[in-house]
């Protein structure tokens, strides 16, 4: 199987309110849950209301090319940049083959 990863940093300037972010993230994250059955989570900076430093992965089927499990991941990050609520300062992500089982 095919599995993605990324690392996005969110610059969210001159909020001063940690519920306006998390309440943004939850919305943002159960969007693209929705459209690409992703897991994404807040994984630094919980305290600071100007920044948001997501985590995400997915799974894809075995069947696909690398090819196309890199354009997949690429749409995700495409569609976070687009429905994000402030501006993405990095986007990084990275596609690998996982052996499911062993053959024995």
């Amino acid at each position: 199987m095919w599995v993605g990863s990324g690392h996005i940093i969110l610059d969210f300037y001159g909020n001063d309110l940690e519920r306006v972010k998390h309440r943004e993230l939850e919305n943002l994250a159960k969007s693209l849950r929705r459209k690409f059955n992703i897991s994404m989570l807040e994984v630094d900076d919980y305290d600071d209301p100007e920044r948001c430093v997501l985590g995400f992965s997915l799974v894809m089927p075995s069947n696909w090319s690398e090819e196309r499990a890199q354009e997949f991941v690429q749409k995700v990050c495409t569609t976070l940049d687009q429905e994000a609520f402030t501006r993405v300062t990095l986007e990084d992500f990275d596609v690998y083959w996982q052996e499911i089982g062993s053959k024995g």
